[in-house]
């Protein structure tokens, strides 16, 4: 799914990736809202963020397989830039680069999917 999702900041849109096949639910939802949002101020990105994930809870007995990660996200070669200019984005100064994220996916079929995705305010 990142990835993926990688390629869909990078081109503003999530349409010619294969995004939705990782990602439902509130990762797809969350994703296609926060491009909409970039798009909107001709924003895009270079590069990509890094993943450490951990499998926390991991329930294959339910109806919908289920599983809990925590995932460190490091967005230190993930540059946010205007499209038209290739010019960087100014960030707040106090951003985190690295950061948790606390992310659930369920088993659809025989596919795995991201269903949501929370990064939190605190490093890795």
């Amino acid at each position: 799914m990142w990835s993926e999702q990688a390629k869909a900041y990078a081109k503003g849109d999530t349409k010619g990736t294969e995004f939705s096949r990782y990602a439902a639910a509130l990762a797809l939802s969350g994703t296609e809202d926060d491009l909409k949002d970039l798009r909107s101020k001709g924003i895009v990105t270079t590069g990509a963020p890094t993943h450490k994930p951990t499998v926390d809870v991991l329930e294959m007995d339910k109806k919908v397989p289920h599983a809990k990660l925590t995932d460190c996200m490091d967005s230190t070669d993930w540059k946010f830039v205007y499209r038209k200019s290739g010019k960087p984005v100014e960030m707040p100064k106090n951003r985190l680069i690295r950061y948790v994220a606390d992310v659930e996916a369920e088993k659809w079929g025989k596919q795995w999917k991201i269903v949501e995705v929370t990064p939190q305010q605190h490093a890795c």
